[in-house]
């Protein structure tokens, strides 16, 4: 066979993951970006796309839409990221979150001061979002980070199975606890 027709052949084979993969990314990014301005989750959609194909990796694209130059803006947060010894962060970008989701109620708690870790100030803090019918999903970054989105309690299985079509990694707050407590 010659080698045009191998290197056609592997093309044709890795094309049509990545463009799968590009679309079950766009509806979890979608879904993410639903609270937001069609302008806004445009926007953050061409940034994740953009990563999606300069590193063909779903995280990576993700990570982009977080904290990228270009990622989440003030007013508009949807991705708690943190560093795994960060708990004063939780706070500000909880607040940003249930703001841009239209929560009236605020989570008011001086993480770095009430609790002993990241890990258990997100177990508080799902106990808060469950008594309003919201919950966490994580997500494996890979490294000692966090990575976490507020969602509605309802919607945790379809959006594990929306980030999991995108290659992503969730975990409920039950398996996040169990890998990080």
């Amino acid at each position: 066979m010659p080698e045009e027709s191998v290197a056609e052949l592997l093309d044709n084979e890795n094309g049509p993951d990545l463009e799968q993969l590009e679309k079950n990314l766009q509806k979890f990014i979608q879904l993410l970006t639903a609270s937001l301005s069609q302008t806004e989750a445009r926007r953050l959609w061409q940034v994740a796309r953009t990563a999606l194909y300069e590193t063909e990796s779903s995280f990576e694209a993700l990570q982009e839409v977080m904290s990228g130059d270009d990622g989440q803006r003030r007013g508009q947060w949807l991705i708690i990221q943190l560093d795994w010894k960060a708990s004063e962060e939780i706070g500000w970008q909880v607040a940003e979150i249930l703001a841009t989701l239209n929560v009236q109620e605020q989570w008011d708690h001086d993480c770095e001061m009430e609790f002993e870790s990241v890990p258990a100030a997100f177990q508080a803090l799902s106990e808060w979002l469950a008594a309003r019918e919201l919950a966490l999903l994580h997500f494996e970054t890979d490294s000692d980070s966090y990575c976490a989105i507020i969602i509605k309690g309802s919607d945790v299985a379809a959006t594990k199975q929306l980030a999991e079509a995108a290659q992503l990694t969730p975990y409920d707050q039950l398996d996040f606890s169990k890998r990080n407590c």
